[in-house]
């Protein structure tokens, strides 16, 4: 290839990512052309036909990566209509990092299942009116979310609910209205129930769908989320804990998901200042704790693994005395 090619190529792959997307080949010469700089090193192709610079990608989140791989797809196939976990990336909602890909795209009942390497699959849509957003074709976000629930259970279909509902991009009348007039003989229609009965907007974010949906699903009373409790050391403010019961005794129990998996998340660890900010918000959480505690209430922290783990969480609950559901 000569120096006019390989400018070419460059430009496109800057070219894609100015625009959020990953780079695609126009010909079989040009695809060869990728092909050649991946065998070499300089550019890496995160899903089949798709090219971009290694660094870019790396720098990439699991969610921005599918959103990537989305809008690619959208451009060159702009008439498809994508569904279930794909629509409701597309419609900005929390979709846990396993269900991003593959992509789901809508077709009709006899329409030919395509397939391409992994990345892509087809749902079956009938009787629903898709919506551009952000220049995507995606299914209603009441149908979004009956296919969450469908397809990925009570818990991760709880996750795009809440979010939708948090956002205030839908009332909770308007998703169990929707639920109960298509959910019926639907593979999953339990659990799409579920997520409509228990669905809450003040969840902050898919963690605590997923962690309320444990509770909920052990059997315990379902606690109030982001109660705000009176800090005794600060008097006139307030702290908003993650969940909360009040027991018939007149005792309080809170349970706070701990904070260090997002705390690593958003900081670069290897500076000495990421290390840094690190050790500063742990002990403002630590604080924050210590504070509660003189409420009188049994205050309980948990990761959101030792969280989802069912016979953990049950006995730490038990033992605390949270009331289980009669």
């Amino acid at each position: 290839m000569g120096r006019a090619t390989s400018q070419h190529l460059r430009v496109k792959l800057l070219a894609a990512q100015q625009r959020g997307r990953f780079a695609v080949p126009s010909s079989p010469n040009e695809r060869k052309a990728f092909e050649r700089r991946v065998g070499r090193g300089e550019i890496v192709s995160p899903h089949y036909g798709m090219y971009a610079f290694q660094d870019y990608v790396r720098s990439l989140s699991a969610r921005e990566r599918a959103a990537h791989a989305l809008r690619t797809v959208a451009h060159l196939h702009p008439d498809w209509t994508f569904c279930s976990f794909t629509a409701a990336l597309a419609w900005g909602l929390d979709v846990p990092n396993a269900l991003l890909l593959p992509l789901s795209v809508a077709v009709g009942p006899n329409a030919h299942k395509r397939r391409m390497r992994g990345h892509l699959r087809c749902r079956t849509v009938t009787g629903d009116e898709p919506c551009t957003v952000r220049g995507i074709r995606v299914t209603s976000l009441e149908r979004t979310l009956l296919d969450c629930a469908c397809h990925g259970g009570f818990r991760q279909g709880l996750v795009t609910c809440d979010a939708a509902l948090h956002w205030g991009l839908i009332t909770l009348e308007q998703v169990r209205a929707y639920v109960e007039q298509h959910s019926s003989r639907r593979h999953g229609v339990e659990a799409a129930r579920m997520v409509a009965r228990y669905a809450d907007g003040r969840s902050e974010n898919g963690g605590e769908s997923i962690v309320r949906a444990v509770i909920i699903e052990l059997g315990f009373d379902v606690p109030e989320l982001q109660v705000e409790v009176d800090d005794p050391m600060r008097p006139g403010a307030s702290r908003k804990v993650d969940f909360y019961w009040q027991l018939p005794d007149g005792r309080a129990v809170i349970l706070e998901l701990d904070g260090l998996k997002k705390y690593y998340a958003d900081t670069v660890l290897e500076s000495e200042r990421g290390a840094r900010e690190v050790a500063r918000r742990f002990a403002e959480e630590r604080l924050r704790e210590s504070h509660i505690n003189l409420t009188g209430a049994t205050v309980l922290r948990a990761s959101f693994s030792q969280a989802t783990n069912e016979d953990y969480l049950f006995r730490l609950l038990v033992r605390a005395g949270v009331p289980l559901d009669r």
